[in-house]
């Protein structure tokens, strides 16, 4: 995590970071929480849990969709908070 998040930062100094930049602002929007949203219940999540586990109906599928949802939101909330550690850094 702490390499991607370094990686991260030193695109965002480079030549394409507003594009770095607006690509951060898409994860934020789409995977993390903010005050209307637990990030979870985001499209960004959602769509992962899918992809990788299917559409099913079945109990044992929604609950496993629903943990991956977690999971990746977890893993998105942890590289953005690495890199806003870094830019106040």
């Amino acid at each position: 995590m702490d390499a991607a998040a370094e990686a991260f930062r030193k695109e965002c100094a480079g030549k394409h970071g507003a594009i770095i930049e607006a690509s951060l602002a898409i994860l934020r929007s789409r995977f993390a929480n903010d005050e209307k949203t637990e990030g979870y219940r985001k499209d960004g999540p959602v769509s992962v849990a899918k992809f990788e586990l299917g559409e099913g109906d079945e109990p044992d599928q929604r609950e496993a969709r629903a943990l991956r949802q977690r999971q990746v939101n977890d893993v998105i909330e942890q590289l953005l908070a690495r890199l806003a550690e870094g830019s106040t850094a």
